[in-house]
């Protein structure tokens, strides 16, 4: 059974890494870092400083030795750490702070307003794909969301992460490009009510 835990700083490094290496084709990230040489370094720094930010100030679960990652931040945020996020992400990009300024104004279009959990990014480790971590993590959340009834939101940036929240229960809101022939961003929705908990919750045990 997979166990499902709150991350702590001393995970900082090997979840960046994680998340360095699962993003490293991804979509957005490529039109972001299209020198795929530096990609792999930037995106480490960059889920560093997301990572510090998030054990701080969100909510980062784990799951096992650090074999997958979820990020959620609650929202509306307080404005003084929002604009702190900001900052560190801008800081984390290096030169590529301009593309990454418009991916946060395309990406702030679409997501959805009012009270709600917003999952920033999730990841199960490349050689672990397919195994139900990611699964795992969102169902985790789900059900304590289901709990408060409180909606989540996510942007996919591909047909494979669309479908794969649709599946657990997502829909889609509204659709944006990205500037330059960027990918799509679907912003999707998840209703929070108790009827949309995935099976899978009952039988996580959440540390």
């Amino acid at each position: 059974m997979l166990t499902v835990r709150a991350a702590t700083t001393a995970d900082v490094e090997p979840l960046a890494e994680l998340l360095a290496q699962s993003c490293v084709l991804d979509p957005v990230v490529s039109w972001l870092i299209n020198d795929h040489a530096l990609r792999y370094l930037t995106m480490y720094q960059f889920f560093t400083a997301e990572l510090e930010f998030g054990v701080r100030h969100g909510i980062v679960d784990v799951v096992g030795h650090c074999d997958g990652v979820a990020i959620w931040y609650p929202h509306p945020a307080d404005r003084l750490l929002a604009a702190e996020h900001q900052r560190r992400r801008l800081r984390a990009c290096g030169d590529r702070h301009g593309p990454y300024a418009h991916y946060t104004f395309t990406a702030g279009r679409v997501e959805p307003t009012g009270r709600h959990h917003h999952l920033a990014f999730l990841a199960a480790a490349p050689w672990l794909r397919r195994r139900g971590i990611g699964s795992a993590l969102l169902a985790a959340h789900h059900a304590r969301l289901d709990r408060i009834g409180m909606p989540a939101v996510v942007e996919a940036c591909s047909q494979r992460q669309r479908v794969f929240h649709e599946r657990h229960g997502y829909r889609i809101v509204r659709v944006a490009h990205l500037p330059a022939d960027g990918p799509p961003l679907w912003a999707m929705r998840r209703s929070g009510d108790p009827v949309d908990r995935p099976p899978m919750a009952a039988a996580l045990r959440v540390g």
